[in-house]
């Protein structure tokens, strides 16, 4: 069984396509679809909220009811890495513990956490909220698995990094008794340098800060490159049953800052399908016409790459991460990258050594 987790566009008409979706297949169900109330100048997430879409606390509980009663659950999203200490103050702790307990009379079913401080308060102060902990936790190994077992935490959410690392996650899977979920449109570079200093960025993004676009440069330049696109943690439809084969049976597709210009339904249909013949970048974006990813309009022909995939699986030891010395991503980025978008790609990569002088002269201004 496949299990999907979209992100809400707060539209009655998409839960009704999930609805639809629903009573087609089978072996596949839309069982959530996550957000959160934005602007929110209290809590903050791993999204700025200037990309999200509107929400006041009348058309969450508008929302959240319809979901109910189309069989979605509500996940309410607030997985900040920091809250500057705020939720260990009486005050903060207050706020969190009303905050908590309005989310559980509207009819919210879970949370999606990071801060295992903040999953410890929900426990207590909340305990019909069911908490996931965020892929910002980073749980890459059975040790952290393990951790958030003991914590009572009834599902996680792996760390990206990891999705093609096949004997960790058959470890984590021994460990860890209950449900693993895995983002499987990942825009995030493997070992991304910046990642982690980048949530923390948008954590702290609700406070509107007039601050300079320093991460999402970067993380920009961190895609460009011939490669690159094939190092991204994103997962094909053609190969989610490798995951299904180990049981792991729930994934989830992101895109909450660009899913209102996006389709989600006709993206969760391919992976339900586990086929796509296009663009996977597209895909990725979820169709979004915002395209958030694209990078001079490069485009990648996802036929071009099957069989790349296998090779993870059936060698888990093959991947070193000393790209320098393999070739493998890059051979493969080759034959389903035009070479027009290659040239492009090349050209972009040459300009990345100009950012910090403009973010400097744009920081030093009077």
């Amino acid at each position: 069984m496949k299990y999907f987790c979209m992100p809400s566009d707060f539209k009655n008409e998409t839960i009704d396509k999930y609805y639809e979706i629903n009573n087609k297949y089978e072996h596949s169900k839309i069982i959530e679809t996550f957000g959160q109330l934005a602007p929110d100048t209290v809590f903050g997430s791993c999204r700025s909220p200037r990309g999200l879409p509107v929400v006041d606390i009348h058309k969450l509980e508008g929302y959240v009811r319809y979901c109910s009663e189309k069989g979605i659950e509500f996940n309410y999203v607030i997985n900040a890495t920091c809250m500057s200490n705020e939720e260990l103050t009486k005050a903060g702790y207050k706020k969190v513990k009303d905050f908590f307990e309005m989310l559980e009379g509207i009819g919210v079913g879970w949370v999606t956490i990071s801060l295992p401080s903040l999953m410890e308060i929900v426990k207590h102060t909340a305990p019909n909220l069911k908490i996931k902990a965020s892929t910002v936790c980073q749980i890459n190994s059975p040790q952290k698995a393990k951790f958030y077992e003991e914590l009572g935490i009834k599902r996680i959410v792996i760390d990206e990094d990891i999705y093609r690392e096949f004997n960790t996650l058959k470890s984590i899977k021994k460990v860890y008794s209950g449900d693993i979920e895995i983002i499987i449109n990942s825009f995030c570079v493997n070992d991304c340098p910046f990642k982690m200093f980048h949530y923390n960025s948008f954590s702290h993004s609700h406070t509107n800060r007039d601050e300079c676009k320093y991460f999402s440069s970067r993380c920009q330049h961190m895609h460009v490159g011939v490669e690159n696109y094939m190092k991204l943690n994103w997962i094909r439809p053609e190969d989610i049953h490798y995951y299904n084969d180990i049981g792991i049976n729930y994934f989830k597709l992101q895109g909450r800052t660009n899913v209102y210009s996006g389709d989600p339904a006709k993206a969760v249909t391919h992976y339900i399908e586990e086929n796509f013949d296009g663009d996977l970048i597209s895909l990725l974006e979820l169709f979004s016409n915002s395209k958030p990813l694209a990078i001079a309009d490069c485009k990648i022909d996802n036929s071009k790459l099957d069989g790349f995939f296998e090779k993870f699986v059936d060698d888990p030891c093959f991947c070193t991460k000393v790209c320098s010395e393999c070739g493998y991503c890059k051979s493969f980025a080759e034959k389903s990258i035009s070479k027009t978008d290659i040239a492009l790609l090349g050209m972009m990569n040459l300009m990345k050594g100009v950012t910090m002088d403009m973010f400097i002269a744009e920081l030093s201004k009077e």
